[in-house]
């Protein structure tokens, strides 16, 4: 588990060593129930089954040994394997550069899309990806190259450096969540796989929706990266908090103000999970406590 403030392309890549875990890519039986699809690279060598011959089947995938034990012709039907280019959304703007335990939100981030970069290329799909940050957005095109996804750990790592020259001036400002979208869409227009991962602070209900809709025509999944002090408020206590320009003191102290901030965190988190749910789209959280490794889009 990658900890601290900061992230190196070095720490990044090195995630690549870590033994892997034992992937079987899905394959598209249509519409979502599976992986989405683009273009297809051949005839697929997966058997899919073996079913009663019948007219305008290739005779060349005849089941012998099933025609000879059965006394009727069998024929081998496969599944065409078909490529399925990935995109990782990684935001790494100011509201990512925050945790009280372990590391930064930025920096899980930055772990979950290594480790997921690294299975991706495993299976041998096209990866790319779109960084968020402070400013801008960097866009890489999907490709089925380790060179293609250092660059994009290259780019998280220049991101989440730049995060500290950002909170150190007069505002925190972020990448407008419609050009964000927009970059998405141009991106990814069909047979993607997108996988967002934030802390979705400051989406509207109407982006939100924007977002979501990518399931259409793609194969969609939120990660949503948050601290366990955004859940809960700490001990009874007085504390100062800063977005590195402003300081504002609060209490702790109160029951009352322990359930409201409990309450706003559930409502967001709910809002998330319940608005990918209604549409069959796949939806984790997790903390900058836990362990990024568990995250995977290949199950």
């Amino acid at each position: 588990m990658l900890a601290g403030v900061y992230v190196d392309t070095e720490d990044l890549v090195r995630l690549a060593a870590e033994p892997q875990p034992n992937i079987r890519a899905r394959r598209a039986t249509g519409g979502h129930s599976g992986s989405l699809i683009s273009r297809a690279r051949g005839r697929g060598v997966d058997l899919d089954e073996v079913r009663l011959y019948q007219a305008g089947d290739d005779v060349r995938n005849i089941d012998w040994k099933v025609t000879a034990r059965k006394q009727k012709a069998h024929t081998k039907i496969f599944r065409e394997e078909r490529e399925r280019p990935t995109v990782l959304v990684i935001d790494q703007s100011p509201s990512m550069f925050f945790g009280s335990q372990v590391r930064m939100k930025s920096v899980a981030a930055a772990e979950i899309a290594a480790r997921l970069a690294w299975r991706t290329l495993n299976t041998r799909d096209r990866i790319g990806g779109i960084v968020i940050g402070s400013n801008a957005l960097r866009v890489l095109k999907p490709l089925r190259s380790k060179l293609n996804v250092i660059r994009l750990l290259n780019a998280l790592s220049e991101a989440n450096h730049a995060l500290n020259s950002e909170l150190r001036g007069t505002t925190t400002s972020r990448v407008a969540w419609h050009d964000v979208l927009a970059n998405i869409r141009h991106t990814t227009p069909i047979g993607h796989r997108i996988v967002f991962v934030s802390d979705f602070e400051g989406i509207t209900d109407v982006e939100l929706q924007q977002l979501l809709v990518l399931q259409n025509h793609n194969e969609l999944a939120l990660i949503h990266v948050y601290d366990q002090l955004e859940e809960a408020l700490p001990p009874s206590g007085t504390y100062n908090v800063t977005d590195g320009a402003n300081t504002l003191s609060f209490s702790s102290s109160s029951r009352q103000n322990q359930n409201q901030y409990r309450e706003r965190f559930e409502v967001f988190k709910g809002r998330l999970r319940d608005a990918c749910r209604a549409r069959g789209i796949r939806y984790e959280s997790i903390t900058t406590a836990d362990d990024a490794s568990r995250i995977s889009i290949h199950e």
